[in-house]
């Protein structure tokens, strides 16, 4: 009997197999387990629904991935972006150890192309000015960006590489992580960042929860550190 492989490299842990077990697809590294969506079937063929995330608290990735249904290819780029609790406050706090690359052709492109190696890929990206941050950096998402007082630019994918947040569309927008940004906060249907001489905020606008304090949290964890 033929052994079914979903991925022959877990998404999450990077380090396991997740093979079908029974009705279930597991890892046995990491217990992340999946199953097969059986809901509205001719819509959700070849879909999978997220049963258990794995070792960790991960309260925000909870609230994005349950009910929902993703192909492989969405699936594998979603699990990539989940990190537990206790990893984003790592990566807020500058330590970038849990990081695992992007390994997506479109990530290939960017480290083709810049010579940065892609962390975060969020899909399906809107990119505005809005109004200016002020306060302090937040990667824990609880609220949702104002509609109004947009201002909207372009729309793509946003990439965080070893040096920058990186949006290519029909031009590439590129922001440095580093002393020239001066507030980062996560929402829960994106990010807004603001730039020190700015009067606006750049606001990244759609992904999920998880992956707005991902991005938030490792964008935060590149800032310098305040001087004791």
């Amino acid at each position: 009997m033929t052994e079914e492989i979903l991925y022959d490299t877990c998404p999450s842990c990077r380090q396991g197999v997740v093979r079908l077990q029974g009705s279930l697809y597991q890892c046995a590294n990491c217990e992340l387990t999946l199953k097969e969506s059986k809901r509205f079937m001719v819509l959700n063929a070849g879909k999978y629904e997220v049963i258990k995330l794995g070792t960790g608290s991960f309260d925000v990735t909870k609230q994005a991935v349950q009910g929902q249904s993703f192909t492989p290819e969405v699936l594998k780029i979603t699990l990539n972006n989940i990190y537990s609790d206790d990893q984003l406050t790592q990566l807020a706090a500058g330590d970038q150890s849990v990081l695992r690359p992007v390994t997506t052709v479109l990530a290939g492109i960017i480290l083709e192309q810049l010579r940065e190696e892609c962390f975060v890929e969020v899909r399906g990206i809107r990119r505005a000015h809005g109004p200016a941050l002020t306060g302090e950096h937040g990667y824990q998402p609880t609220a949702e960006i104002p509609a109004k007082d947009l201002t909207w630019k372009d729309e793509g994918n946003l990439f965080c590489t070893s040096n920058r947040l990186v949006m290519p569309s029909n031009k590439f927008t590129f922001i440095r992580l580093g002393r020239k940004i001066s507030v980062v906060r996560a929402f829960r249907n994106g990010i807004a960042v603001q730039l020190k001489k700015e009067e606006f905020a750049t606001y990244f606008i759609g992904g999920l929860p998880h992956e707005a304090a991902v991005v938030a949290a490792y964008t935060i964890g590149k800032l310098p550190k305040p001087k004791k």
